[in-house]
């Protein structure tokens, strides 16, 4: 496996949303146009399919939120190692987020340009010399 970049570090699950997301369009379309007329059973698929698609979103929301606590904890005790921990109370969680990429050398310099100059996660990711890889994520 190649290591881990700014070019290459962003993770999209699409194609499985997608091909969800096909397959419930897909599904509805064929229910509404083999019974031309509407009746209990369609629009009960109808409300399932929605239900269905809702359900996903959720539980791809709840693990994104999970894994920011995690990332939250862990750059904590990072930066309570660095003598930094104050820090993480006065950094955003985007900020945090993107960060978390920074080696423990180049950390406090970051840490101070992002307070400083207000860096948006995009800007402290491109500033990191020595990228430390993300390769558990959800």
């Amino acid at each position: 496996m190649n290591g881990q970049t700014y070019a290459n570090h962003r993770h999209r699950p699409t194609l499985w949303l997608v091909t969800e997301l096909l397959a419930v369009i897909g599904f509805v379309l064929m229910v509404l146009f083999m019974l031309r007329q509407p009746s209990v059973v369609t629009v009960g698929l109808v409300f399932l399919s929605a239900a269905l698609m809702l359900a996903v979103f959720m539980v791809r929301q709840y693990a994104l939120r999970l894994q920011n606590r995690i990332i939250r904890l862990e750059m904590h005790t990072r930066l309570g190692r660095l003598g930094r921990a104050a820090d993480c109370e006065r950094l955003s969680m985007q900020q945090i987020v993107a960060l978390r990429f920074a080696s423990d050398a180049e950390m406090p310099g970051l840490i101070d340009r992002a307070l400083a100059e207000k860096l948006e996660p995009d800007q402290i990711k491109r500033a990191v010399t020595s990228w430390q890889g993300d390769y558990m994520r959800t």
